[in-house]
């Protein structure tokens, strides 16, 4: 007869590995349900009709469904051809750009896709929805604030009731629920933003654009129409998100705190494993607003996005959290137990996934969880 405490580590692990094939064989079944490609080359370019990806058939001038009482998020992805071509982008899209209400991501589209002389912004669909912007014609970081300006512009003509906007890179993993949830008693009609906060550049600070930062519906028709009416009234200096933090406070926008109640950060500027092993660089110390902190104290049960992620980080993630999520909701079928998910037992389950693919034993050598 085993002993009491390896009996537990068995269950445990059997639990764990079939969540796993559960949370993957969903996976695979929503791979299964993507948006089908347009026969021909024509029917992907969205020229006068304007489609919604929600789940009601609202039109563009109406306002999206509310669900469980949560705000609407419209998320705007910046990527670029390359990342497209090695599908990059398309796992972003599966992963997590998906559950966003409605998404477009802006880029320089692939050159089979672009459009000959465009004078105007550019939507496509090609496995998912794409936007050239106004006047793009080559990835530059000189034109990063221009290329959202456009995109801000486009969304705003095309979508402008959505709750909360979303702006964020394709090398970082969002939870959309935790967003929502985040976002949830905030006043989106009030102009303010939220996200990993800086103290530098901008009077009064400005969020990161890696993980995204959300601007209220406020802040974001604020903004776009003042664009519109003059590209100049915001600052172009090919920093993307001092620029829009620049110009949201110019209009008299705030910005909001993201940390959770423990003062524990719930967006993070860089990958998971640098904040939980607390191995920053120098300069982040005079960078953030916030002090930083490591161990179990460095990320919010509540996480929403985090930085420099890989294709393989992001997907690790998403499943470490909704491993976590299954796992206490099997709990609660059967002994009622109420518990929360909480970062101990994600960064466990992300090292333990690692350990899996990679055939390390980190989970036991990393740390002395307690």
């Amino acid at each position: 007869m085993l002993p009491k405490k390896k009996n537990s580590s068995i269950f445990f692990m059997i639990c764990f590995v079939l969540i796993v094939i559960l949370f993957y064989s969903n996976l695979k079944g929503h791979k299964r349900k993507a948006p089908k490609r347009p026969n021909s080359l024509e029917q992907r370019y969205i020229v006068n009709e304007v489609k919604e990806i929600t789940s009601s058939s609202s039109s563009a001038t109406s306002s999206p469904q509310t669900q469980n009482n949560l705000p609407t998020v419209f998320c705007l992805i910046k990527t670029h051809p390359a990342n497209i071509k090695i599908n990059k982008t398309l796992n972003i899209y599966r992963v997590w750009g998906h559950k966003c209400d409605n998404y477009r991501f802006i880029t320089l589209l692939p050159e089979e896709l672009r459009p000959q002389n465009p004078t105007d912004t550019v939507e496509v669909f090609d496995n998912f929805y794409m936007i050239q912007p106004k006047g793009l014609v080559r990835e530059n970081h000189d034109d990063l604030s221009l290329k959202l300006y456009y995109s801000m512009i486009y969304v705003y003509e095309k979508f402008p009731f959505y709750d909360w906007y979303y702006l964020v890179d394709d090398d970082a993993y969002v939870n959309v629920r935790n967003l929502k949830e985040f976002l949830k008693d905030k006043p989106s009609n009030e102009s303010i933003t939220y996200g990993y906060n800086f103290k530098v550049i901008v009077e009064g600070g400005y969020h990161s654009g890696g993980p995204g930062y959300a601007l209220s519906n406020a802040a974001f028709v604020t903004v776009s129409k003042a664009l519109k009416e003059n590209i100049n009234n915001c600052p172009n200096s090919g920093i993307d998100d001092v620029d829009v933090s620049a110009c949201v406070r110019k209009y008299k926008g705030k910005k909001g705190v993201s940390m959770d109640e423990y003062g524990r950060e719930r967006f993070l500027v860089l990958s998971l494993m640098t904040h939980f092993t607390g191995s920053y660089p120098d300069w982040l110390a005079g960078y953030s607003e916030n002090q930083l902190q490591k161990g179990l104290n460095c990320c919010s049960d509540s996480l929403v996005a985090v930085h420099y992620m890989s294709p393989r980080d992001v997907f690790r993630l998403d499943l470490a959290i909704e491993t976590q999520k299954n796992t206490l909701n099997l709990h609660d079928d059967y002994l009622k137990l109420g518990k929360n998910i909480t970062f101990k037992n994600i960064i466990k389950n992300y090292i333990m996934l690692l350990d899996i693919e990679d055939e390390t034993n980190n989970y036991k050598d990393l740390i002395n969880f307690k």
